[in-house]
């Protein structure tokens, strides 16, 4: 029942389950325990503390070993800690602390995987948005969270935390769509499934025509603001403290703009299956062509000034990576059809 350091949480709450029924079985699906009484407030406490870990741990242990989990309220708190970061009892302003953002995550990550094989007791979702705020802070923390941060430990620790939301808003929609045939768009929206994909449920409410362009704004804003770590960067050139931090921020702004390019391969195959259509077909590219380009644009002016041809170089570097973080294989007819709407079927082609 330990948690394992360095271990993927989704191995290590399925080896967790291999073992174990509790005989209260409906469909695929196990019935969740839910916390005892008394025990929420003082495990909230144990893990926005100064020392999180405990009460991680202890989170953690009890969710794979028990299959208890959280009540609506703590998955609340904890989704407002993944967006916006700790606070102190009492107080109204957010801090960054990357480990309490870190285990939060971590376990956020666990329920969403836990989600694959258990329920609530009234059979709905263990964790999920609750509505389209919750989705649309965490497509945004890559700008919200680094405003005025250049470089340094205070950009590290906002893209560590975009990094941990982008992630967990990608692990929401993969783990609610896997039971589905990814290279088929044939998906129908019924009330009964929608009550094991609260994530689905939001974006399709929204309207996902527009979560589509949403989406794919904010990953072409991720993409250009923090360019000089996402693209080639020479970290020889920098002592030893500013590398280490350097380095950090190169790995979380990656990690950033995978997983929100991952979510617009989701979205994407969502807007397909609602229109009818295939992955490839027209009106999804050319709206992720169209919202690109657009958002290129505008926030290119925001970016010191550079010459014609560097900004023609700049320009195709970003097209080109913004094609490779559409990262899922179901979606790479949508990367191919972008690709050439773009110009660019060369360049994968060799890729």
């Amino acid at each position: 029942g330990q948690w394992l350091e360095g271990s993927p949480v989704e191995e290590q709450y399925n080896e967790s389950q291999d073992s174990s029924d509790n005989g209260n079985i409906v469909g695929n699906k196990r019935k969740a325990t839910d916390f005892p009484p008394g025990l929420a407030n003082v495990i909230w406490c144990a893990l926005n503390s100064p020392e999180p870990q405990t009460g991680a741990s202890l989170l953690r242990n009890m969710l794979c070993v028990q299959n208890i989990v959280p009540p609506i309220h703590l998955v609340e708190k904890l989704m407002d800690l993944i967006k916006f970061g700790p606070k102190a009892e009492g107080s109204s302003v957010y801090f960054k602390d990357p480990l309490r953002t870190q285990l939060a995550s971590s376990y956020a990550c666990a329920l969403v995987s836990a989600s694959s094989h258990l329920m609530r007791k009234d059979d709905s979702a263990i964790f999920g948005p609750s509505s389209w705020d919750d989705v649309e802070v965490l497509l945004s923390q890559s700008i919200t969270q680094t405003e005025n941060a250049i470089s340094g430990r205070r950009l590290a620790q906002g893209l560590q935390m975009a990094a941990c939301g982008s992630k967990l808003l990608s692990l929401m929609l993969r783990t609610e769509l896997q039971g589905n045939d990814l290279t088929s768009t044939s998906f129908t929206f019924d009330a009964t499934s929608m009550k094991f994909m609260p994530t689905v449920k939001v974006l399709q409410c929204e309207d996902l025509r527009n979560v589509l362009k949403v989406v794919v704004r904010h990953t072409t804003s991720c993409l250009v603001r923090h360019s000089k770590w996402i693209l080639d960067h020479d970290l020889n050139e920098l002592s030893t403290i500013e590398r280490a931090s350097a380095e950090c921020c190169a790995s979380e702004a990656k990690t950033c703009l995978d997983s929100l390019g991952s979510v617009v391969c989701y979205t994407a195959w969502l807007f397909c299956s609602e229109e009818g259509v295939a992955i490839d077909h027209s009106s999804s590219a050319i709206i992720v062509r169209d919202e690109f380009l657009s958002e290129l644009a505008r926030s290119i002016e925001n970016l010191p000034e550079m010459s014609s041809r560097k900004k023609a170089t700049f320009t195709k570097k970003v097209k080109i990576h913004f094609l490779l973080s559409l990262v899922e294989e179901f979606a790479f007819p949508l990367q191919d059809s972008v690709g050439k709407m773009l110009g660019l079927e060369d360049v994968l082609d060799c890729v």
